[in-house]
């Protein structure tokens, strides 16, 4: 005797159920969002692209690689650190650096003409 097991569905979870399936992307949705590959491209197609893709990837990073600026070309343009300096001895090397500045700007604009004596050198024009 053969038995057959049926398995009871409630009635809401059926109706999810097609609720899900009425608003699920249609293929070409998904082929856009790069989840499934183009139905209309062969495999072996989309084989070959995707390692064409790989390729143009690797050698791009291969070329930025090579052609990178070397380590004493970063420190003269302020990108690096000086190495020559020890590590713990940088930050106290750029305060240094910051209040040598703040104090030649300060020393400067205390040592600006004021606009009358501008205007009497004939640099401004009086109002």
């Amino acid at each position: 005797m053969k038995s057959k097991c049926l398995i009871a569905v409630p009635e809401n979870a059926s109706k999810a159920l097609e609720a899900q399936l009425a608003h699920r992307p249609d293929v070409q949705d998904l082929v856009d969002r790069n989840i499934i590959k183009d139905p209309k491209v062969a495999p072996a197609i989309q084989q070959q692209r995707d390692e064409l893709e790989k390729r143009k990837i690797e050698d791009s990073l291969r070329h930025k690689i090579d052609h990178r600026p070397s380590p004493e070309t970063l420190v003269e343009q302020n990108i690096l650190k000086d190495p020559k300096i020890a590590p713990s001895l940088q930050r106290h090397q750029l305060d240094l650096e910051r209040n040598l500045l703040h104090d030649t700007l300060e020393h400067k604009i205390q040592e600006r003409p004021n606009p009358a004596e501008l205007v009497e050198q004939g640099i401004l024009t009086s109002k």
